[in-house]
Protein backbone atom coordinates (compact mmCIF):
# COMPACT_ATOMS: atom_id res chain seq x y z
CA UNK A 1 0.00 0.00 0.00
CA UNK A 2 3.06 2.40 0.89
CA UNK A 3 4.19 1.65 -2.42
CA UNK A 4 1.29 2.59 -4.39
CA UNK A 5 1.13 5.90 -1.91
CA UNK A 6 4.53 6.39 -3.20
CA UNK A 7 3.80 6.16 -6.91
CA UNK A 8 0.67 8.64 -6.34
CA UNK A 9 2.80 10.98 -4.75
CA UNK A 10 5.89 10.92 -6.73
CA UNK A 11 3.56 11.12 -9.99
CA UNK A 12 4.70 7.51 -10.73
CA UNK A 13 1.91 5.58 -13.44
CA UNK A 14 0.40 2.95 -11.74
CA UNK A 15 1.68 0.41 -14.30
CA UNK A 16 5.21 0.78 -12.50
CA UNK A 17 3.41 -0.68 -9.44
CA UNK A 18 4.46 -4.56 -10.13
CA UNK A 19 8.15 -3.46 -11.26
CA UNK A 20 8.28 -1.51 -7.85
CA UNK A 21 7.10 -4.92 -6.01
CA UNK A 22 9.50 -7.01 -7.57
CA UNK A 23 12.41 -4.89 -6.87
CA UNK A 24 11.59 -4.78 -3.10
CA UNK A 25 11.39 -8.79 -3.42
CA UNK A 26 14.84 -9.06 -4.93
CA UNK A 27 16.22 -6.54 -2.09
CA UNK A 28 14.83 -9.08 0.39
CA UNK A 29 12.18 -6.27 1.87
CA UNK A 30 9.81 -8.09 4.70
CA UNK A 31 6.21 -8.83 3.96
CA UNK A 32 6.50 -8.42 0.50
CA UNK A 33 4.49 -11.52 -1.60
CA UNK A 34 7.04 -13.79 -2.79
CA UNK A 35 5.26 -14.29 -6.44
CA UNK A 36 3.17 -12.37 -8.59
CA UNK A 37 0.21 -15.10 -8.61
CA UNK A 38 -3.41 -14.34 -8.34
CA UNK A 39 -4.44 -13.10 -4.60
CA UNK A 40 -0.60 -11.82 -4.21
CA UNK A 41 -1.70 -8.12 -5.19
CA UNK A 42 1.08 -6.71 -6.96
CA UNK A 43 -0.48 -5.92 -10.40
CA UNK A 44 -2.13 -2.57 -11.52
CA UNK A 45 -5.44 -3.39 -11.67
CA UNK A 46 -5.06 -4.45 -7.66
CA UNK A 47 -2.82 -1.24 -7.23
CA UNK A 48 -5.55 0.91 -8.30
CA UNK A 49 -7.75 -0.84 -5.65
CA UNK A 50 -5.28 0.25 -3.29
CA UNK A 51 -5.20 3.66 -4.80
CA UNK A 52 -9.35 4.28 -4.16
CA UNK A 53 -8.67 2.95 -0.92
CA UNK A 54 -5.89 5.73 0.15
CA UNK A 55 -7.96 8.33 -1.89
CA UNK A 56 -10.87 7.41 0.15
CA UNK A 57 -9.31 7.65 3.33
CA UNK A 58 -7.98 11.20 2.69
CA UNK A 59 -10.88 12.23 1.65
CA UNK A 60 -12.83 11.08 4.81
CA UNK A 61 -10.36 12.87 6.93
CA UNK A 62 -10.82 16.05 5.36
CA UNK A 63 -14.02 16.19 4.81
CA UNK A 64 -14.85 15.64 8.57
CA UNK A 65 -12.54 18.43 9.34
CA UNK A 66 -14.51 20.25 6.97
CA UNK A 67 -17.45 19.64 8.25
CA UNK A 68 -16.42 20.20 12.12
CA UNK A 69 -15.29 24.23 10.88
CA UNK A 70 -17.88 26.33 11.30
CA UNK A 71 -18.09 28.16 8.10
CA UNK A 72 -16.07 27.30 5.05
CA UNK A 73 -16.23 28.63 1.07
CA UNK A 74 -15.73 27.05 -2.17
CA UNK A 75 -13.37 28.25 -4.89
CA UNK A 76 -14.47 26.44 -8.15
CA UNK A 77 -13.40 26.86 -11.51
CA UNK A 78 -13.52 25.21 -14.80
CA UNK A 79 -11.13 23.80 -17.67
CA UNK A 80 -10.48 20.99 -20.13
CA UNK A 81 -7.82 18.63 -20.17
CA UNK A 82 -5.48 16.88 -22.74
CA UNK A 83 -8.20 14.98 -24.49
CA UNK A 84 -10.68 17.77 -24.43
CA UNK A 85 -12.83 16.64 -21.35
CA UNK A 86 -14.52 19.46 -19.77
CA UNK A 87 -14.20 19.10 -15.76
CA UNK A 88 -14.78 20.99 -12.50
CA UNK A 89 -12.44 21.33 -9.81
CA UNK A 90 -13.44 22.08 -6.62
CA UNK A 91 -11.30 23.84 -3.76
CA UNK A 92 -12.50 24.36 -0.03
CA UNK A 93 -11.71 27.03 2.43
CA UNK A 94 -12.21 26.36 5.76
CA UNK A 95 -10.82 27.10 9.17
CA UNK A 96 -9.19 23.46 10.69
CA UNK A 97 -9.21 22.43 14.46
CA UNK A 98 -13.43 22.61 14.66
CA UNK A 99 -13.51 26.67 13.60
CA UNK A 100 -10.04 26.87 16.50
CA UNK A 101 -6.81 26.11 14.06
CA UNK A 102 -4.83 28.02 10.92
CA UNK A 103 -6.95 28.28 7.49
CA UNK A 104 -6.99 25.66 5.20
CA UNK A 105 -7.51 25.93 1.36
CA UNK A 106 -7.97 22.01 -0.38
CA UNK A 107 -8.26 20.14 -3.31
CA UNK A 108 -11.48 17.85 -2.58
CA UNK A 109 -12.82 16.79 -5.76
CA UNK A 110 -12.50 16.67 -9.34
CA UNK A 111 -15.89 16.30 -11.16
CA UNK A 112 -16.55 15.76 -14.88
CA UNK A 113 -19.06 18.53 -16.67
CA UNK A 114 -20.82 16.59 -19.55
CA UNK A 115 -22.75 20.69 -20.41
CA UNK A 116 -20.77 23.38 -19.51
CA UNK A 117 -24.46 26.02 -18.60
CA UNK A 118 -25.10 27.23 -15.30
CA UNK A 119 -27.62 24.89 -14.32
CA UNK A 120 -25.73 21.98 -15.68
CA UNK A 121 -22.87 23.17 -12.97
CA UNK A 122 -25.20 24.67 -10.50
CA UNK A 123 -26.47 21.20 -10.52
CA UNK A 124 -23.11 19.49 -9.92
CA UNK A 125 -21.95 21.25 -7.30
CA UNK A 126 -25.02 21.31 -5.42
CA UNK A 127 -25.08 17.07 -5.83
CA UNK A 128 -21.17 17.40 -4.62
CA UNK A 129 -22.48 19.32 -1.19
CA UNK A 130 -24.89 16.86 -1.16
CA UNK A 131 -22.87 13.61 -1.48
CA UNK A 132 -20.34 15.08 0.71
CA UNK A 133 -23.14 15.64 3.49
CA UNK A 134 -21.49 19.58 3.90
CA UNK A 135 -24.11 22.02 5.26
CA UNK A 136 -24.76 25.12 2.66
CA UNK A 137 -25.78 27.01 5.71
CA UNK A 138 -21.75 27.24 6.51
CA UNK A 139 -20.73 28.28 3.03
CA UNK A 140 -19.90 31.70 3.05
CA UNK A 141 -18.72 32.35 -0.50
CA UNK A 142 -18.22 31.19 -3.61
CA UNK A 143 -14.78 32.41 -5.78
CA UNK A 144 -15.23 31.89 -9.63
CA UNK A 145 -12.79 33.27 -12.57
CA UNK A 146 -15.54 35.77 -13.30
CA UNK A 147 -16.92 33.55 -15.81
CA UNK A 148 -20.65 34.48 -17.31
CA UNK A 149 -21.91 31.40 -16.64
CA UNK A 150 -20.64 31.33 -13.25
CA UNK A 151 -22.00 34.93 -11.77
CA UNK A 152 -24.56 35.40 -14.58
CA UNK A 153 -27.33 38.18 -12.67
CA UNK A 154 -30.28 36.50 -13.41
CA UNK A 155 -28.66 32.70 -14.42
CA UNK A 156 -25.55 32.06 -12.97
CA UNK A 157 -24.10 29.49 -10.67
CA UNK A 158 -23.87 31.80 -8.03
CA UNK A 159 -27.27 33.35 -8.84
CA UNK A 160 -29.06 30.24 -8.49
CA UNK A 161 -27.26 29.60 -4.90
CA UNK A 162 -28.40 33.29 -3.75
CA UNK A 163 -32.28 32.06 -4.42
CA UNK A 164 -31.81 29.59 -1.96
CA UNK A 165 -29.30 30.94 0.32
CA UNK A 166 -28.93 35.18 -0.18
CA UNK A 167 -26.39 35.08 2.58
CA UNK A 168 -23.59 33.32 -0.09
CA UNK A 169 -21.29 35.77 -0.95
CA UNK A 170 -19.40 35.79 -4.36
CA UNK A 171 -15.72 36.78 -5.15
CA UNK A 172 -14.10 37.41 -8.43
CA UNK A 173 -11.22 35.93 -8.27
CA UNK A 174 -8.44 39.05 -7.65
CA UNK A 175 -5.67 37.61 -9.83
CA UNK A 176 -8.25 37.35 -13.44
CA UNK A 177 -9.40 40.90 -12.53
CA UNK A 178 -5.71 42.46 -12.41
CA UNK A 179 -5.26 40.02 -15.44
CA UNK A 180 -8.26 41.35 -17.52
CA UNK A 181 -7.02 45.38 -16.18
CA UNK A 182 -3.76 44.53 -17.73
CA UNK A 183 -5.42 43.57 -21.35
CA UNK A 184 -7.78 46.40 -21.03
CA UNK A 185 -4.32 48.51 -21.43
CA UNK A 186 -4.58 47.55 -24.97
CA UNK A 187 -7.95 48.58 -25.86
CA UNK A 188 -6.34 51.78 -27.54
CA UNK A 189 -4.38 51.58 -30.55
CA UNK A 190 -4.81 47.57 -30.75
CA UNK A 191 -3.07 47.32 -34.07
CA UNK A 192 -0.29 49.02 -32.68
CA UNK A 193 0.38 46.55 -30.22
CA UNK A 194 -0.63 43.78 -32.35
CA UNK A 195 2.80 44.27 -34.69
CA UNK A 196 4.70 44.36 -31.65
CA UNK A 197 3.36 41.07 -30.43
CA UNK A 198 4.24 39.46 -34.16
CA UNK A 199 7.73 41.21 -33.81
CA UNK A 200 8.45 39.32 -30.20
CA UNK A 201 7.07 35.95 -31.22
CA UNK A 202 9.01 36.22 -34.61
CA UNK A 203 11.87 35.67 -32.38
CA UNK A 204 10.77 33.04 -30.64
CA UNK A 205 9.40 31.33 -34.22
CA UNK A 206 12.74 31.96 -36.21
CA UNK A 207 14.89 30.96 -33.59
CA UNK A 208 12.88 27.57 -33.03
CA UNK A 209 13.12 26.76 -35.88
CA UNK A 210 16.42 25.91 -36.37
CA UNK A 211 19.48 24.68 -33.90
CA UNK A 212 22.14 26.76 -36.10
CA UNK A 213 20.63 29.60 -35.17
CA UNK A 214 20.38 29.19 -31.21
CA UNK A 215 24.16 28.32 -31.14
CA UNK A 216 24.99 31.63 -33.51
CA UNK A 217 22.48 33.56 -30.61
CA UNK A 218 24.43 31.81 -27.72
CA UNK A 219 27.94 32.82 -29.57
CA UNK A 220 27.05 36.45 -29.93
CA UNK A 221 25.36 36.21 -26.23
CA UNK A 222 28.44 35.56 -24.80
CA UNK A 223 30.18 38.43 -26.84
CA UNK A 224 27.89 40.82 -24.89
CA UNK A 225 28.11 39.13 -21.93
CA UNK A 226 24.63 37.91 -21.87
CA UNK A 227 23.41 35.38 -19.44
CA UNK A 228 22.03 31.82 -21.59
CA UNK A 229 18.31 33.30 -21.85
CA UNK A 230 15.84 31.56 -24.36
CA UNK A 231 13.43 33.37 -26.47
CA UNK A 232 9.93 33.43 -24.79
CA UNK A 233 6.33 33.12 -26.69
CA UNK A 234 3.10 35.16 -25.85
CA UNK A 235 0.60 32.78 -24.79
CA UNK A 236 -3.24 34.43 -24.47
CA UNK A 237 -4.11 31.88 -21.80
CA UNK A 238 -1.06 32.68 -19.46
CA UNK A 239 -1.93 35.59 -17.42
CA UNK A 240 2.02 36.94 -17.19
CA UNK A 241 3.61 35.34 -20.33
CA UNK A 242 3.59 38.89 -22.31
CA UNK A 243 5.29 41.04 -19.69
CA UNK A 244 7.77 37.79 -19.34
CA UNK A 245 8.30 38.05 -22.87
CA UNK A 246 9.09 41.69 -23.50
CA UNK A 247 11.62 41.53 -20.48
CA UNK A 248 13.63 38.84 -22.09
CA UNK A 249 13.53 40.24 -25.16
CA UNK A 250 15.03 43.74 -23.37
CA UNK A 251 17.78 41.52 -22.53
CA UNK A 252 18.86 39.59 -25.40
CA UNK A 253 18.16 42.66 -27.42
CA UNK A 254 21.93 43.27 -28.24
CA UNK A 255 22.71 39.87 -29.67
CA UNK A 256 18.98 39.95 -31.41
CA UNK A 257 19.92 42.85 -33.53
CA UNK A 258 23.53 41.79 -34.61
CA UNK A 259 21.95 38.25 -35.30
CA UNK A 260 19.13 39.94 -37.66
CA UNK A 261 21.14 42.57 -38.88
CA UNK A 262 22.96 39.92 -41.25
CA UNK A 263 20.55 36.74 -41.53
CA UNK A 264 16.86 39.05 -41.35
CA UNK A 265 16.82 42.01 -42.94
CA UNK A 266 13.13 42.05 -43.16
CA UNK A 267 12.33 41.60 -39.62
CA UNK A 268 15.95 43.38 -38.57
CA UNK A 269 13.83 46.37 -40.21
CA UNK A 270 10.74 45.57 -38.46
CA UNK A 271 12.42 45.85 -34.80
CA UNK A 272 14.52 48.45 -35.57
CA UNK A 273 11.29 50.91 -35.85
CA UNK A 274 11.45 53.47 -33.30
CA UNK A 275 7.48 52.92 -31.79
CA UNK A 276 8.45 49.05 -31.72
CA UNK A 277 11.45 49.18 -29.70
CA UNK A 278 9.97 52.20 -27.68
CA UNK A 279 6.66 49.81 -26.79
CA UNK A 280 8.99 46.98 -25.91
CA UNK A 281 10.95 48.31 -23.36
CA UNK A 282 8.15 50.30 -22.00
CA UNK A 283 5.88 47.22 -22.17
CA UNK A 284 8.82 45.30 -20.34
CA UNK A 285 8.63 48.15 -17.63
CA UNK A 286 4.98 48.26 -17.23
CA UNK A 287 4.10 44.83 -17.26
CA UNK A 288 6.51 43.79 -14.89
CA UNK A 289 5.16 46.15 -12.48
CA UNK A 290 1.58 44.11 -12.96
CA UNK A 291 3.45 41.15 -13.26
CA UNK A 292 4.91 41.52 -9.39
CA UNK A 293 1.60 42.35 -8.43
CA UNK A 294 -0.24 39.03 -10.17
CA UNK A 295 2.12 36.94 -7.91
CA UNK A 296 0.95 38.76 -5.22
CA UNK A 297 -2.11 37.73 -5.61
CA UNK A 298 -1.90 34.40 -6.20
CA UNK A 299 -0.17 33.79 -2.99
CA UNK A 300 -1.49 30.49 -1.49
CA UNK A 301 -2.18 32.14 1.90
CA UNK A 302 -2.80 35.58 1.36
CA UNK A 303 -3.86 38.56 3.72
CA UNK A 304 -6.95 40.15 1.92
CA UNK A 305 -6.56 43.29 3.93
CA UNK A 306 -3.05 44.04 2.29
CA UNK A 307 -5.15 44.11 -1.12
CA UNK A 308 -5.50 47.85 -0.95
CA UNK A 309 -2.17 48.82 -0.21
CA UNK A 310 -0.54 46.21 -2.92
CA UNK A 311 -2.93 47.94 -5.69
CA UNK A 312 -2.47 51.63 -4.28
CA UNK A 313 1.24 51.13 -4.61
CA UNK A 314 1.32 49.61 -7.81
CA UNK A 315 -1.13 52.72 -9.18
CA UNK A 316 1.23 55.29 -7.27
CA UNK A 317 3.91 53.95 -8.83
CA UNK A 318 2.08 53.95 -12.64
CA UNK A 319 1.01 57.39 -11.87
CA UNK A 320 4.76 58.75 -10.86
CA UNK A 321 6.69 57.51 -13.87
CA UNK A 322 4.04 57.65 -16.78
CA UNK A 323 0.95 59.95 -15.89
CA UNK A 324 2.45 62.97 -13.75
CA UNK A 325 5.25 63.78 -15.74
CA UNK A 326 6.09 65.91 -18.76
CA UNK A 327 7.64 64.77 -21.86
CA UNK A 328 11.03 65.56 -21.11
CA UNK A 329 10.41 62.87 -17.51
CA UNK A 330 8.34 60.55 -19.45
CA UNK A 331 10.04 57.33 -17.58
CA UNK A 332 12.25 58.28 -15.73
CA UNK A 333 12.65 55.76 -13.15
CA UNK A 334 11.36 53.33 -15.58
CA UNK A 335 14.82 51.01 -15.80
CA UNK A 336 14.03 49.35 -19.65
CA UNK A 337 12.75 52.85 -20.74
CA UNK A 338 14.75 55.49 -19.60
CA UNK A 339 17.96 53.34 -20.58
CA UNK A 340 16.21 52.93 -23.83
CA UNK A 341 15.80 56.71 -24.30
CA UNK A 342 18.95 57.23 -23.76
CA UNK A 343 20.35 55.72 -26.18
CA UNK A 344 17.42 57.22 -28.40
CA UNK A 345 18.15 60.95 -28.50
CA UNK A 346 21.32 59.61 -30.99
CA UNK A 347 18.66 58.17 -33.30
CA UNK A 348 20.65 54.57 -32.54
CA UNK A 349 20.82 51.63 -30.05
CA UNK A 350 24.13 51.45 -28.97
CA UNK A 351 25.41 48.04 -27.39
CA UNK A 352 28.89 47.98 -26.07
CA UNK A 353 30.64 43.66 -25.73
CA UNK A 354 32.99 42.59 -23.50
CA UNK A 355 36.31 43.74 -25.66
CA UNK A 356 34.79 47.30 -25.33
CA UNK A 357 33.56 47.42 -29.16
CA UNK A 358 30.39 49.39 -29.75
CA UNK A 359 27.49 48.22 -31.85
CA UNK A 360 25.46 50.89 -33.18
CA UNK A 361 21.84 49.95 -34.81
CA UNK A 362 19.93 53.08 -36.40
CA UNK A 363 16.64 53.51 -35.37
CA UNK A 364 13.65 54.11 -38.02
CA UNK A 365 11.77 57.37 -37.08
CA UNK A 366 8.48 56.00 -39.51
CA UNK A 367 4.94 54.68 -38.75
CA UNK A 368 5.03 50.55 -38.78
CA UNK A 369 3.77 48.52 -42.02
CA UNK A 370 0.27 49.13 -40.67
CA UNK A 371 -2.60 51.77 -40.69
CA UNK A 372 -1.42 53.65 -38.09
CA UNK A 373 0.89 57.07 -38.15
CA UNK A 374 2.80 56.76 -35.71
CA UNK A 375 6.34 57.24 -35.16
CA UNK A 376 7.20 60.43 -33.18
CA UNK A 377 8.66 60.38 -29.40
CA UNK A 378 5.44 62.67 -28.93
CA UNK A 379 3.27 60.05 -30.65
CA UNK A 380 4.83 57.25 -29.07
CA UNK A 381 4.86 58.88 -25.23
CA UNK A 382 0.75 59.80 -26.00
CA UNK A 383 0.14 56.12 -26.59
CA UNK A 384 2.26 54.65 -23.73
CA UNK A 385 -0.03 57.37 -21.56
CA UNK A 386 -3.33 56.20 -23.21
CA UNK A 387 -2.62 52.70 -22.34
CA UNK A 388 -1.23 53.25 -18.50
CA UNK A 389 -4.29 55.52 -18.28
CA UNK A 390 -7.13 52.66 -19.80
CA UNK A 391 -4.75 50.53 -16.97
CA UNK A 392 -5.34 52.36 -14.15
CA UNK A 393 -9.31 53.46 -15.34
CA UNK A 394 -9.90 49.36 -15.16
CA UNK A 395 -8.21 48.61 -11.98
CA UNK A 396 -10.53 51.11 -10.38
CA UNK A 397 -13.43 49.57 -11.90
CA UNK A 398 -12.44 46.33 -12.01
CA UNK A 399 -11.93 46.47 -7.56
CA UNK A 400 -15.42 48.48 -6.37
CA UNK A 401 -15.42 45.98 -3.89
CA UNK A 402 -12.22 46.77 -2.19
CA UNK A 403 -13.87 48.62 0.61
CA UNK A 404 -14.75 44.99 1.25
CA UNK A 405 -11.34 43.91 2.01
CA UNK A 406 -10.06 46.81 3.69
CA UNK A 407 -13.01 46.18 6.10
CA UNK A 408 -11.29 43.24 7.84
CA UNK A 409 -8.38 45.34 8.70
CA UNK A 410 -10.44 45.50 11.66
CA UNK A 411 -8.49 41.79 12.88
CA UNK A 412 -5.38 42.93 11.74
CA UNK A 413 -3.85 45.32 14.69
CA UNK A 414 -1.30 46.20 11.99
CA UNK A 415 -3.29 48.41 10.11
CA UNK A 416 -4.89 50.22 13.03
CA UNK A 417 -4.50 54.11 13.21
CA UNK A 418 -1.84 55.05 16.14
CA UNK A 419 -4.50 57.71 17.46
CA UNK A 420 -7.31 55.87 19.77
CA UNK A 421 -10.31 58.06 18.73
CA UNK A 422 -9.46 57.33 14.86
CA UNK A 423 -8.61 53.97 15.73
CA UNK A 424 -12.73 53.87 17.30
CA UNK A 425 -13.78 55.22 14.21
CA UNK A 426 -12.52 53.24 11.57
CA UNK A 427 -12.93 50.02 13.29
CA UNK A 428 -16.82 51.17 14.25
CA UNK A 429 -17.03 51.48 10.67
CA UNK A 430 -15.09 48.28 9.12
CA UNK A 431 -17.53 46.14 11.29
CA UNK A 432 -20.40 47.56 10.14
CA UNK A 433 -19.37 47.29 6.45
CA UNK A 434 -18.13 43.89 6.82
CA UNK A 435 -21.99 43.22 8.56
CA UNK A 436 -24.00 44.70 5.63
CA UNK A 437 -21.53 43.43 2.77
CA UNK A 438 -21.83 39.78 4.44
CA UNK A 439 -25.58 39.95 4.60
CA UNK A 440 -25.06 38.48 8.46
CA UNK A 441 -28.37 37.50 9.85
CA UNK A 442 -29.37 36.83 13.23
CA UNK A 443 -29.18 33.30 12.65
CA UNK A 444 -25.33 32.96 12.54
CA UNK A 445 -24.47 35.74 13.87
CA UNK A 446 -25.99 38.29 17.11
CA UNK A 447 -25.23 41.48 15.70
CA UNK A 448 -26.36 43.53 18.58
CA UNK A 449 -23.85 41.54 20.69
CA UNK A 450 -21.27 41.76 18.27
CA UNK A 451 -21.27 45.58 18.06
CA UNK A 452 -20.96 46.09 22.42
CA UNK A 453 -17.82 43.77 21.93
CA UNK A 454 -15.97 45.74 19.43
CA UNK A 455 -14.38 48.13 21.34
CA UNK A 456 -12.94 45.59 24.02
CA UNK A 457 -11.86 42.93 21.61
CA UNK A 458 -10.20 45.64 19.04
CA UNK A 459 -8.42 47.24 22.32
CA UNK A 460 -7.17 43.59 23.55
CA UNK A 461 -6.07 42.94 20.13
CA UNK A 462 -3.97 46.20 20.02
CA UNK A 463 -2.55 44.88 22.98
CA UNK A 464 -1.65 41.24 22.38
CA UNK A 465 -1.11 41.41 18.63
CA UNK A 466 0.39 44.59 18.05
CA UNK A 467 1.99 44.77 14.60
CA UNK A 468 0.54 41.71 13.59
CA UNK A 469 -2.00 41.02 10.46
CA UNK A 470 -4.75 39.19 10.15
CA UNK A 471 -3.67 35.25 10.12
CA UNK A 472 -0.88 35.86 12.73
CA UNK A 473 -3.23 37.92 14.93
CA UNK A 474 -5.83 34.82 14.28
CA UNK A 475 -2.75 32.62 15.37
CA UNK A 476 -1.91 34.24 18.66
CA UNK A 477 -6.25 33.98 19.83
CA UNK A 478 -7.54 31.58 17.44
CA UNK A 479 -6.99 28.60 20.98
CA UNK A 480 -7.10 31.07 23.79
CA UNK A 481 -10.39 30.00 26.11
CA UNK A 482 -10.72 33.86 27.36
CA UNK A 483 -11.29 35.34 23.71
CA UNK A 484 -14.17 32.71 23.03
CA UNK A 485 -15.82 33.50 26.34
CA UNK A 486 -15.21 37.22 26.14
CA UNK A 487 -16.26 37.97 22.62
CA UNK A 488 -17.60 34.89 21.16
CA UNK A 489 -20.08 37.05 18.28
CA UNK A 490 -16.46 39.14 16.76
CA UNK A 491 -14.70 36.00 16.99
CA UNK A 492 -17.32 34.32 14.85
CA UNK A 493 -17.17 37.44 12.88
CA UNK A 494 -13.48 36.89 12.49
CA UNK A 495 -14.02 32.99 11.20
CA UNK A 496 -15.98 34.18 8.22
CA UNK A 497 -13.47 37.02 7.36
CA UNK A 498 -10.79 33.91 7.33
CA UNK A 499 -12.34 31.56 4.88
CA UNK A 500 -13.54 34.61 2.18
CA UNK A 501 -11.04 33.60 -0.84
CA UNK A 502 -9.68 36.05 -2.51
CA UNK A 503 -8.27 34.41 -5.31
CA UNK A 504 -9.14 31.05 -7.32
CA UNK A 505 -4.94 31.05 -7.91
CA UNK A 506 -5.19 27.25 -6.09
CA UNK A 507 -7.78 25.96 -8.86
CA UNK A 508 -5.32 27.09 -11.76
CA UNK A 509 -2.24 24.96 -9.79
CA UNK A 510 -4.81 21.84 -9.19
CA UNK A 511 -5.24 22.04 -12.98
CA UNK A 512 -1.88 22.46 -13.56
CA UNK A 513 -1.20 19.60 -11.55
CA UNK A 514 -3.73 17.68 -13.57
CA UNK A 515 -2.16 18.75 -16.84
CA UNK A 516 1.19 17.17 -15.32
CA UNK A 517 -0.29 13.89 -14.19
CA UNK A 518 -2.19 13.52 -17.41
CA UNK A 519 0.46 13.68 -19.43
CA UNK A 520 0.93 13.14 -22.97
CA UNK A 521 1.96 9.71 -22.07
CA UNK A 522 -0.52 8.90 -19.81
CA UNK A 523 -3.51 10.42 -21.74
CA UNK A 524 -5.95 7.54 -21.14
CA UNK A 525 -6.40 7.93 -17.21
CA UNK A 526 -10.36 7.38 -16.20
CA UNK A 527 -11.31 10.59 -14.14
CA UNK A 528 -11.78 8.30 -11.01
CA UNK A 529 -7.79 7.45 -11.54
CA UNK A 530 -7.26 11.70 -11.96
CA UNK A 531 -9.13 12.33 -9.21
CA UNK A 532 -7.51 10.08 -7.02
CA UNK A 533 -3.89 10.81 -8.32
CA UNK A 534 -4.59 14.37 -7.99
CA UNK A 535 -5.97 14.31 -4.30
CA UNK A 536 -3.11 12.45 -3.21
CA UNK A 537 -0.30 14.24 -4.51
CA UNK A 538 -1.66 18.01 -3.89
CA UNK A 539 -2.95 17.02 -0.27
CA UNK A 540 1.12 15.41 0.23
CA UNK A 541 0.22 14.46 3.56
CA UNK A 542 3.23 11.76 3.51
CA UNK A 543 3.12 7.90 5.22
CA UNK A 544 3.10 9.00 8.70
CA UNK A 545 0.21 10.64 8.61
CA UNK A 546 -1.65 8.41 6.91
CA UNK A 547 -3.73 5.25 8.96
CA UNK A 548 -2.90 2.79 7.27
CA UNK A 549 -5.05 -0.26 9.43
CA UNK A 550 -7.66 2.22 7.92
CA UNK A 551 -6.88 2.12 4.75
CA UNK A 552 -6.44 -1.86 4.40
CA UNK A 553 -9.82 -1.93 6.10
CA UNK A 554 -11.04 0.00 3.42
CA UNK A 555 -9.52 -1.81 1.03
CA UNK A 556 -10.19 -5.05 2.35
CA UNK A 557 -14.15 -4.28 2.76
CA UNK A 558 -14.63 -3.43 -1.34
CA UNK A 559 -15.03 -6.50 -2.17
CA UNK A 560 -14.05 -10.51 -1.22
CA UNK A 561 -10.37 -10.78 -1.13
CA UNK A 562 -7.94 -14.20 -1.31
CA UNK A 563 -4.61 -13.42 -0.03
CA UNK A 564 -1.54 -15.63 -0.55
CA UNK A 565 1.38 -16.31 2.02
CA UNK A 566 4.04 -13.94 2.07
CA UNK A 567 6.49 -16.80 1.65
Amino acid sequence: MKIVYFCALEDIPLEKYPSHCKLLRELDTPNVPASDEYGSYVNAVSGKEILMAIKDHVKMQLLCDIRASPFYSLLIDESTDRTIKTHLIIYILYVSNAGKGPTRCVFIELLSVENGNAKSIFDIVSKFLQDNMLDIHKLIAIATDGASVMVGHKTGVLARFQEATPHIMGVHCIAHRQALAAKDGFVTHPHVYAFVDKVANKVYSWLGKSSKRHDELWKIMTEYDIVDMRALQIHSVRWLSRGQVMERLVNIMPAILKQWQCSEKKWYKNITFFLVQFMIHFLADVLKELNKLNMEFQKHEMDVTTIGAMLDLTIEKLKRRYIDVDTHNFGLNSPCLSSFLKMAKESMLSYEDVNGNLHKHALRFESIPIDVKIGSLQECIFMAKIYVKNILDALDRRFEDLSMYNAFKIFSPSSYPSNIVDRERMTYEWLSRIINRLNVDSHMIDIHKCMNEREDFVGMLCRVAEHKGMHDAWKVCMDKKSWWDSYPEMMKIWQMALVIPASTSACERGFSRQNFIKSTSRSSLALDTLDALMLISIDARGLHAIDWKNVFDIWANAKKRRAMPLS
